[in-house]
């Protein structure tokens, strides 16, 4: 299971190993009990090591083929959903996503048919988790609620289904749309509460600091992270807490306020450094250097405590941590005015560019190489860079500072001579300039204007008392006679209030009793018709299966000892087509056909699709009559639901079946469609037809009435006399099943 990766200090270290030695030693005594016991959960075992440390596919693949041999061996059913997630997961580690994807989705379709929700919730979660990774944020959310739902309810898997709650928050995150990430964030805090997970709660909290960040709500973003580290040190997870206090840091760095960073950064490192943690203390130095950077007087100590991290991040081949500490130094150098090292930390970050991967990644990159080209006198270039950080803007992405954006577009643009697009970007920068000074001025005046009011109210009431002292002899004794008069009226009507509100209170208890047998009555009706047509239809089909049997077994059989009889008798015939043993054996070879076609379709075997496809292409058809079929291409029917492929089948075999005896046809199509999570099966001809309204349903009509109603199907038949006959049913599935 992925844990979700939200702020600038994501949770990426939790699970360090405790070292390169001992980490192999375990590897290898899981390898030996697997070798030893060859069950699955020896093979799962060492399959999910391996993936918690994300090393060794090659090894990966190889013990996720084991589980399969043994799957093959056993007949196991778990084995092959194993095998598929494991493989899936050896490919993501190598960079296949598109092998990944494919093998992920073979799992989940054999978990979905097995009805195994374990499965479905842990392939669901790691298939949303790497469509995050891949920025296909509408593909992560499908997964995500496909996980959700196999979880629902199930104590065991609630696990799961907060960390795809919160990770399908993390998804509108990484999208840049910040408000429905806040929504379903809360969610997931609220669930993470109720259920007392404190570590999902720490992750939760965290979440909605980054977010209240984006939304430049500095007392909400402040008020979370708090909160996390009050919980991590409540626990004495310093090791998160870590992280939590340089996001602290990089908040108040967002609003200008570098001073007030400093000893949350400080802290961090602290918290590493008590640890012992050598890698995390340098991803936080990069955090704290940059604040120094920032400061006065203390430049140089941050960009030498930038520098100091670039060989560790090179030899842990960190590079997207690398195009941080990059970002920071061509900004420290500029600002101090040594471009000459500025241009050299550029060229490198252009280099390490391709690693970049979240929207406040490319912002940073942007908003450090921009100036840089700008200064240098390369407006064209610098205009390209404050383009691309105003595009972002205007897609939702939220920046404490948007105005400067702006305004130094305006600059390049009129540079080189385009003083209409730099007259517009000029005004949207004081527009926003002055949002941003308007609700700082607004914040202040409404203090000043409340305790302006608030001294004027206390002056009126001073003078008001006066007034309501000598006011208030007079009113003492009218009060008396009228609240005694009063308070008798007062409960005459409260009397009469209730005893109403009894009667309505009665009255509605009737009537939601009335209204609940009324829903009982047509819930039973509709229960007994469903049972009484699948009992039906379930009588059918035994009964199917029985003739197809005995017509296999004993007709078809009689037909070929009579065939060898014959066929030993002088003067038999050739055996031609024409000849009495070749009729003979057309006979048996059609007695055959049919026992086949009543049988029941193995849908374990292969999907609705294949089955359709197979059928028509092996009908025994009069001269001068052909059939096609046809599919929606780049579906996966494997997860069309066994009735529901089951009804389709027995619907076509009646339809054409009725074409082929009937009609007199020149052309029977079936056409087979899923679009939208709605099936269509589509059976028409071009024979003589019929008038529906002289024609009586007969046995075959009404048993596909049956059937489609059974999957809560819509039937509609059309025909005419001369103009052939179409049948159509519709059944909707929920979501899109697409491959």
């Amino acid at each position: 299971m992925k844990w979700s990766f939200i702020s600038s200090f994501a949770f990426v270290f939790l699970l360090l190993p405790f070292g390169r030695a001992q980490a192999e030693d375990e590897l290898a005594q899981l390898r030996r009990q697997a070798s030893g016991k060859g069950t699955l959960e020896a093979y799962s075992a060492v399959c999910r090591y391996l993936y918690v440390v994300e090393e060794h596919p090659d090894m990966l693949a190889l013990y996720a083929d084991s589980i399969r041999l043994l799957g093959e061996a056993t007949g196991d059913g778990r084995c092959f959903i194993e095998h598929y997630a494991w493989s899936s997961e050896a490919a993501f580690i190598r960079g296949d996503f598109d092998e990944g994807y494919a093998l992920k989705r073979k799992a989940i379709a054999l978990a979905l048919k097995a009805d195994a929700p374990d499965y479905v919730s842990d392939c669901a979660s790691d298939m949303g988790y790497h469509f995050n990774v891949d920025a296909r944020y509408d593909s992560a959310r499908h997964y995500f609620r496909l996980g959700m739902e196999a979880s629902r309810d199930i104590p065991r898997l609630a696990g799961n289904y907060r960390t795809m709650l919160t990770n399908y928050a993390s998804s509108f995150l990484y999208e840049g749309q910040t408000d429905s990430a806040l929504v379903y964030a809360d969610r997931a805090r609220l669930r993470s509460e109720a259920d007392r997970d404190t570590a999902m709660l720490i992750e939760n909290h965290n979440q909605l600091g980054a977010l209240y960040r984006r939304k430049k709500d500095l007392e909400a973003c402040i008020a979370h992270f708090e909160e996390a580290i009050r919980l991590c040190e409540a626990q004495g997870n310093w090791q998160t807490a870590s992280f939590i206090y340089g996001n602290i840091a990089t908040a108040y760095c967002d609003w200008n306020r570098p001073a007030d960073a400093l000893p949350f950064s400080m802290k961090a490192v602290e918290y590493a450094r008590r640890m012992g943690n050598h890698q995390r203390e340098v991803l936080l130095n990069i955090n704290l250097g940059a604040i120094l950077t920032r400061l006065d007087g203390r430049a140089d100590e941050g960009i030498a405590l930038l520098e100091s991290t670039l060989a560790p991040l090179e030899a842990l081949n960190n590079r997207r941590r690398l195009c941080e500490a990059y970002n920071y130094l061509v900004n420290a150098y500029r600002q101090k005015g040594d471009l000459a090292k500025a241009r050299t930390c550029l060229e490198k970050l252009d280099t390490l560019a391709g690693a970049l991967q979240t929207d406040a990644e490319l912002f940073r990159y942007y908003a450090a190489k921009a100036p840089l080209l700008r200064d240098a006198g390369r407006h064209e270039e610098a205009a390209a860079c404050y383009r691309r950080l105003v595009d972002m803007l205007e897609q939702g992405y939220r920046d404490t500072r948007d105005y400067e954006a702006y305004a130094s577009l305006a600059g390049c643009c009129a540079a080189v001579g385009r003083t209409r697009e730099a007259y517009h970007y000029l005004q949207t920068a004081y527009a926003l300039r002055d949002t941003a000074f308007h609700d700082e001025h607004t914040r202040q005046l409404s203090d000043y204007s409340v305790k302006y009011q608030t001294q004027e109210k206390e002056l009126e009431i001073t003078r008001l008392e006066q007034a309501q002292l000598e006011q208030k002899a007079a009113l003492l004794v009218r009060s008396i006679v009228l609240g005694t008069s009063v308070a008798l009226l007062l409960m005459l009507l409260l009397v009469l209030l209730y005893a109403r509100q009894r009667q309505k209170a009665r009255l509605a208890q009737l009537a939601q009793a009335v209204g609940e047998k009324e829903r009982s009555f047509l819930e039973l009706q509709q229960q007994t018709e469903h049972r009484l047509t699948r009992k039906y239809l379930d009588g059918l089909e035994s009964e199917r299966q029985r003739i197809a049997t005995e017509l296999h077994d004993d007709v078809c059989n009689d037909l070929l000892a009579l065939e060898m009889a014959v066929r030993r008798l002088p003067g038999t015939g050739d055996g031609t087509k024409d000849s009495p043993l070749g009729q003979l054996e057309k006979v048996r070879q059609r007695v055959r056909d049919l026992s086949h076609e009543l049988m029941p379709p193995a849908f374990q075997y292969a999907t609705l699709d294949e089955m359709l496809s197979d059928y028509v292409l092996h009908l025994t058809l009069p001269a001068g009559t052909r059939a096609t079929y046809s599919s929606t291409e780049g579906v996966d029917w494997g997860g069309v639901p066994k009735e529901v492929g089951f009804a389709c089948y027995r619907i076509t075999q009646e339809a054409v079946g009725n074409a082929v005896k009937y009609a007199d046809a020149s052309c029977i199509r079936v056409r087979l469609s899923l679009e939208g999570g709605v099936l269509t099966l589509l059976v028409e001809d071009d024979g003589k037809g019929f008038d529906p309204g002289r024609k009586t349903a007969g046995v075959g009509l009404r048993t596909v009435r049956r059937r489609a109603e059974a999957i809560g199907a819509t039937l509609e038949i059309t025909a005419r006399p001369g103009k052939g006959v179409r049948l159509s049913m519709t059944v909707t599935m929920g979501e899109e099943r697409h491959g």
